[in-house]
Order: structure tokens, then C-alpha cells, then sequence
């Protein structure tokens, strides 16, 4: 976790720069890092504020580190974290009853097109990406090329290859978040290769694709840890694809998402069972660091 959070105080406030002079919304991703460093699915808005008070605070001492090196250095306002929509698709569904995913995808399927139908509701709202509103894109801009190298050597950014190297932005986020235990990495790997090994695991997945298959939906894979997004990939695939989608075709697309999200519901069966009461700490975990 440590390294991503340290990825993106260098992306949000050193190589966001070099992607400031295009323009994003609340319909666009967030940029590279801001998604591995973002609220896990299944985080709770608790937890999120939490974050944010952290990220903040990590952003206050790399504005003094820069300081003490030479560089102004400006704290940037809080970065929003992602969707609602995350707890009610992939693996954190699982941790859902059938009763709590299916009010919520009666009305908004993955939280793919009723984004775009609904972009000031909490429930699918999407984290706003605006460059410009990062202070240090200026001030960045504003260095000759020789001191922006230097600038970006104290951050612990290489704008020019895109690389991540330690500098404030490390010392700052490790002191905030700690470092990663390379012991608890282990085990959450090998937690996760047992869930995805466990034999009644594989047969419930197996059966799960099976089931939305002879629906009509023809998931790439039914391998444990991949079959629980296999769905929301297929509906989500033209817009991952950068296709335009007006409101009118959101709203026929939001039709057939809301279908798609509640046979997904109808087939997890056992699966989603056996996530939910053996392996809750495992499976939203991924085999990472957490």
C-alpha cells in the first residue's frame, strides 16, 4: 500500500504536471497511481475521510521537506476518492447479501452508465480529476528546464521518464502510512492462492460462469478472483474503449446494465457464499499488500 500512496503524492503533485494542459471531468478515470492509491473497494466513507485527512497531512510535510530543499512547494486541496459504486461490484460484493446488492443494482446496475445518467449522486458520483487545481503545476511550470529537473528530483518524480524515485514525497507518505510489511504481503498471498485453490471455491466459480454463460454473457474467465468482474467488464468494455456515449444511449445501455448486474446477483450462488463467510478478509485483498 505504502509504495502506491507514495506513487501518487508524486502523480498528483509532480507528474499530474505534465498531463495538466488536458482537460478532465467527473466522467474521466483518475490518472495513473490515482487508482492504486485510491479508497479499496469496500471501503467505508469513514474510512475514506480518514485517508484524506492522512493524505493531507503527508501533503503537508512534503510541502515542508521542498521547503527545506529550496522548492516551494504548495499543498494541494484534497483529492477525492472514488466511487460508492465499487462496494456493489467485484470483490467487494461479495461481502454483500443478495438483499443489499439487488436494491442497489435495481437502480443502478455496476454504476457504469448511471454515472453518467446521475453524476451528482453519492451512490455512482465519480472522483473529479482536475489538474489545474493543483497549485504546483504553476509553480512547476514556472522553473527553466534545469530547475524543474531538480524540482522533480526532491519531489522523488522523473517527469521526463515517468518514474517514481525517493524523495519527499516518499518520506513524507511512509511517515504518514508506515511502510509496507513484506511478512503481511506474504500472507496475503498465500491467503489468497488458498481461496482461489480451495476446491469448493473453484466448483462454485465454475459454476457461477457456467450460469451466465448459458444467460448470454460470455465472461473471458471463470477462475476464482477473475469471474467476479466478469460481467461488469463486458458492459464495461465500450467505455473503457473511449467510445462518446450521449445521454440517450446511457440511459438504453444503463437498461441492459441493470439486467446484466442482476443476473450476475442470480448466479453467484454459492460462490459468493463462500467468499462472504470464509474468506471476507481475503478476497477483496487481491493477494497484495493491502
Amino acid at each position: 500500500m505504502r509504495r502506491s500512496l507514495i506513487s501518487l503524492a508524486a502523480t498528483f503533485a509532480g507528474l499530474t504536471l505534465l498531463t495538466g494542459c488536458g482537460s478532465t471531468d467527473a466522467s474521466t478515470d483518475a490518472p495513473a497511481g490515482a487508482a492504486a492509491a485510491g479508497a479499496s473497494a469496500g471501503t467505508t466513507l469513514s474510512d475514506v475521510s480518514d485517508e484524506t485527512t492522512k493524505r493531507q497531512n503527508a501533503e503537508k510535510l512534503i510541502a515542508d521537506c521542498m521547503k527545506e530543499k529550496g522548492f516551494q512547494y504548495e499543498v494541494p486541496p484534497p483529492l477525492q476518492m472514488g466511487s460508492r459504486s465499487a462496494d456493489f461490484t467485484g470483490p467487494s460484493s461479495l461481502l454483500k447479501t443478495d438483499d443489499e446488492l439487488r436494491q442497489y443494482r435495481q437502480k443502478y446496475g455496476f454504476g457504469i452508465y448511471s454515472a453518467k445518467l446521475f453524476p451528482d449522486d453519492p451512490m455512482v458520483k465519480l472522483p473529479e480529476m482536475r489538474p489545474g487545481n493543483n497549485p504546483n503545476n504553476k509553480i512547476r511550470e514556472a522553473l527553466d528546464p534545469a530547475r524543474q529537473k531538480a524540482w522533480d528530483a526532491a519531489l522523488g518524480s522523473d517527469a521526463k521518464e515517468g518514474r517514481t524515485e525517493p524523495g519527499c514525497s516518499d518520506a513524507a507518505y511512509e511517515k504518514i502510512f508506515g511502510s509496507a510489511d513484506p511478512d503481511q504481503q506474504a500472507e496475503n498471498k498465500r491467503a489468497y492462492e488458498k481461496f482461489r485453490t480451495d476446491p469448493a471455491v473453484v466448483k462454485a466459480a465454475q459454476q457461477y460462469g457456467d450460469c451466465l454463460r448459458g444467460k448470454g454473457y460470455k465472461v473471458a474467465s471463470t477462475e476464482p478472483g477473475l469471474i467476479d468482474n466478469g460481467v461488469y467488464d463486458l458492459i464495461n468494455a465500450p467505455v473503457m474503449n473511449g467510445e462518446t456515449v450521449s445521454a440517450a444511449e446511457a440511459k438504453t445501455g444503463l437498461t441492459k446494465e441493470i439486467e446484466a448486474s442482476l443476473a450476475d446477483l442470480e448466479c453467484r450462488g454459492d460462490y459468493a457464499t463462500i467468499a462472504r463467510t470464509r474468506y471476507a478478509t481475503v478476497v477483496t485483498v487481491g493477494g497484495g499488500a493491502g
